[in-house]
């Protein structure tokens, strides 16, 4: 494997010259800065990256932690943070929790590990014990969609009463009378909103809904 030294004896420079070529970092004369780009691509030099994160504390990665890419929601949003990421020069994980707080802890405990520089979480629950872990960790979180309870936080959310609200009231001015509504997890922020919502519009008018709290599949019926 091609080392920084390999590059430097190739230019005729010193190893930190080297360093501060690549790392765009101190003075370098242009003749001089051309010669070690050259070397380093002749060479075919990757730079470690691990080296420079511990040396800098950045890694310039960031986790986007969904509850299923496959939901057109999420991959809209996963664009949008890829698309922004990628022109401020950061990388970005995907990870798919399956509104499974187990599956959150260990992909949360594994950026931990490849020290990312910023997690944009869709939380499996209101708990925010996770989101307050990745805080005491320096780690920049933003919490998406949902609302984590003890914990002040960075958020990015929808208004899920109003939505609820408004969706209800579409379908009751259409001459609807029986609206069931498939709320989700009572544990998350989302379902526990959109119901109250719901209720309140339907008391309102001449119509009955039906609430199911629990995640709805193929194999479900409410």
């Amino acid at each position: 494997m091609t080392t920084i030294r390999d590059v430097a004896k190739l230019a005729g420079v010193a190893p930190i010259t080297v360093s501060r070529v690549l790392n765009n970092t101190g003075y370098v004369k242009p003749e001089t800065r051309w010669r070690v780009e050259q070397a380093a691509a002749q060479l075919h030099y990757v730079p470690n990256m691990l080296a420079h994160s511990f040396r800098s504390n950045r890694t310039n990665t960031l986790a986007l932690v969904v509850t299923d890419i496959t939901n057109p929601f999420w991959t809209t949003v996963a664009r949008g943070v890829e698309d922004v990421a990628s022109a401020h020069g950061y990388s970005v994980f995907y990870c798919n929790t399956d509104e499974s707080e187990e599956k959150q802890e260990r992909y949360l405990a594994a950026l931990l590990r490849r020290r990312v520089d910023g997690v944009l979480l869709a939380p499996a629950s209101n708990d925010g014990a996770s989101v307050e872990a990745l805080l005491r960790q320096d780690v920049r979180v933003v919490v998406l969609d949902r609302r984590v309870e003890g914990v002040q936080v960075d958020t990015v959310r929808g208004d899920s009463v109003d939505g609820a609200y408004q969706l209800v009231r579409h379908l009751v001015e259409r001459g609807h009378r029986r609206i069931g509504l498939l709320s989700g997890r009572a544990n998350l922020s989302v379902g526990c909103e959109r119901w109250p919502a719901t209720s309140t519009r339907t008391r309102s008018a001449p119509a009955t809904t039906w609430r199911c709290a629990r995640p709805v599949s193929r194999s479900t019926r409410c």
